[in-house]
């Protein structure tokens, strides 16, 4: 549980060694140039006062942080007048900036401690690598600035990691990893910024100026995006109003599941951004049912099989809707399994090692909500009655660590002590797997010959810029490879696009065709599976009609039909995807069969290592014919090469 004493102790800790560290850099700055430390002044308190506020409860985790260009400036006045002028400088910085903004005293304490030590601690590091304040030479202190950059940023890390655990239930070195991942991009932002600010005011100091039109540009364009992301949330968030707004018995459905959730993520002390992520997959878990008419939803007698099949439909029409939104796209699959069951019997049967553990505090919470209000078919539980309900179903309908940390919260206990260590480091450990695979979406990236030859040609300039002609020769020799390389990939490509369309022109059966392709793909690959799927559009669903297995068998029509309807959308000819998307290895490609425009189907192949990039060419430059001959819409007597097939 979150403890106040213990907070209280170390912001006095702090407070403490921010004035040992202030004292003694009033005591070694008696030496530098005023005008200059007054000026580095100004521009922290500018730096400060010009930032884009963090925003923990937005869709994108990015939001969390806060932007500015306050840490630029503090890594400029290191390398400008050294550690000590740079930690006061960031402690002014911090003490004005927060002192407008009426924080609490002890709020600005800390951080000013926290900017002070920071800069001290990396301003000793640049100097004890050989970097010199005042003097900055690159390339030869490069690995001084990297230095000074990471310690200022891990021990700022360090600080606010400390502060959010000692108030609240988490554990600090999860914090620390979460902080310390989601602020990597802006503290490399921030470095170079620094940098540029110490080389002009050492050798231009007025070129300083030109610098301004261009961080308030950045500025600028840094807070409109932040903005449009969270507009378009709270759209999202107005989207799944309306959507609880069709029915009296559903009404404000979604915001309470949200509450559910994120009270139980607070209370097992996740960091802010799972807990963030956790809430707003609760709060979009149903925009799927604005496909469902509203005389379904209000039914009172049982449903038929066709609006059963309706109904069932809106978890993966909700996830297909998230997925056209880049930053809420790694919500989709929790929110698509919101149905499904711990045992593996939920709405698509989706194996159990399949779900991640973000949809179980959905199905939890869902399910709570749904039982505790009354519904057009049957009247609410008592809170009592609900929560031995979920105690009945843990570990056949619900997590048995979930769904029992969730029912002692709803009971007024810490959840935390409901389980035992063993079961909570399980809990973290697979949220954490959770949010590691979502970021992990897509990290298919084929390397490309021109990127290679581009890498060469600007290996070969710099090494002549830098007067080292012996490099030369070897990056031009690089550009020449990856020449070759595109050359004999081309003619691959062309060979077995060939190879396929000669393979698809034969009256054969499906199994037949899907042979014919998978010989000739396989002998270039390490093919380890491949399906033919039929697409049903109202199911949201596909159907296998044709599979062959090689080295290993291919995932069930419900794994793959999880994966394709987030991106049943796209218009691209061919779609990628790792294989842990799958729960298999290596990875999958899938090319869409749209022989009238619209997909109504997908030759879906499975990879054990990397997909040859001439492979994919081919199969995307026969994509009209693989549709052509795989038409899975068609009825077999209508199409002329499926004459005897399935």
């Amino acid at each position: 549980m979150p403890s106040p004493a213990k907070a209280r102790a170390l912001v006095l800790v702090a407070a403490a060694l921010g004035l040992v560290t202030v004292a003694a850099a009033a005591a070694h700055v008696a030496a530098v140039s005023v005008p200059t430390l007054a000026l580095l002044a100004a521009a922290v308190v500018i730096g400060e006062l010009i930032q884009v506020p963090g925003d923990q409860n937005s869709l994108d985790e990015l939001d969390g942080n806060p932007f500015s260009f306050s840490t630029g400036v503090h890594i400029a006045a290191v390398l400008i007048l050294g550690p000590w002028a740079g930690a006061l400088v960031a402690a002014f910085g911090v003490v004005v900036a927060d002192g407008l903004r009426r924080a609490a005293p002890r709020s600005i304490a800390y951080n000013a401690a926290s900017a002070a030590v920071a800069t001290a601690a990396g301003g000793l590091i640049y100097v004890g690598l050989g970097g010199h304040p005042g003097e900055l030479n690159l390339p030869s202190d490069l690995i001084a600035v990297l230095a000074l950059a990471l310690t200022v940023y891990a021990v700022s890390s360090l600080f606010i990691s400390a502060i959010v655990a000692a108030t609240s239930s988490g554990a600090f070195v999860s914090f620390f990893a979460e902080i310390f991942r989601l602020g990597l991009p802006s503290a490399a932002g921030e470095t170079g910024f620094g940098v540029a600010l110490a080389v002009f005011a050492l050798r231009m100091p007025w070129a300083v100026v030109a610098l301004v039109p261009l961080l308030l540009a950045l500025y600028q364009a840094y807070a409109r995006l932040a903005v449009l992301r969270r507009q378009t949330a709270r759209a999202l968030e107005t989207f799944a109003n309306v959507v609880d707004e069709r029915d009296s018995y559903t009404f404000r459905h979604s915001a309470r599941v949200a509450e559910y959730v994120r009270e139980l993520a607070e209370g097992l002390g996740l960091p802010a951004s799972q807990v963030s992520r956790l809430r707003w997959a609760g709060r979009l878990h149903d925009l799927g049912k604005i496909g469902v008419d509203a005389s379904v939803l209000r039914k009172p007698g049982s449903l038929s099989r066709a609006e059963l099949v309706t109904i069932r439909r809106h978890p993966r029409l909700s996830a297909r809707l998230l997925r056209r939104f880049r930053f809420a796209a790694e919500h989709a699959l929790a929110v698509e399994y919101h149905h499904e069951r711990f045992d593996g019997e939920g709405y698509y049967g989706i194996a159990p090692a399949d779900i991640p553990l973000a949809a179980h505090f959905l199905i939890v919470a869902d399910t709570f909500d749904a039982i505790t209000t009354d519904r057009s078919y049957r009247r609410a539980l008592s809170r009592e009655e609900a929560l031995a309900e979920i105690e009945r179903g843990l570990g056949s309908q619900f997590h048995p660590q979930v769904g029992k940390a969730f029912v002692a919260l709803q009971r007024g206990l810490d959840p935390l002590e409901a389980l035992d260590r063993s079961e909570l480091a399980s809990l973290r450990g697979a949220l954490a797997e959770d949010g590691r695979r979502m970021r992990r979406e897509h990290p298919i990236r084929l390397v490309r010959a021109e990127f290679v030859a581009a890498a060469g040609i600007v290996a070969t300039l710099v090494a002549v810029a830098a007067g080292q002609l012996r490099v030369a020769p070897a990056a031009l020799g690089l550009t020449a490879a990856a020449f070759v390389w595109w050359r004999l990939d081309a003619l691959r490509t062309r060979r077995l696009a060939r190879s396929l369309r000669a393979g698809l022109v034969r009256p054969l059966t499906r199994e037949a065709l899907l042979d014919a392709v998978v010989g000739r793909v396989s002998a270039l690959s390490d093919l380890e599976w491949a399906t033919l799927l039929r697409w049903t559009e109202d199911r949201l669903a596909g159907e296998p009609v044709a599979e062959w297995h090689g080295a290993a068998p291919g995932p069930t029509a419900a794994t793959l039909s999880s994966w394709l309807v987030r991106e049943v959308d796209t218009l691209e000819d061919s779609l990628v995807a790792p294989g842990r998307e799958l729960g298999r290895a290596g990875l999958a490609v899938a090319v869409p069969l749209r022989p009238a425009g619209e997909v109504t189907g997908y030759l879906v192949l499975g990879f054990s290592g990397l997909l040859p990039r001439h492979v994919r060419s081919a199969l995307h430059d026969c994509a009209d014919e693989l549709a052509a001959a795989f038409d899975t819409s068609a009825e077999p007597h209508r199409h002329p090469l499926l004459a005897v097939a399935r």
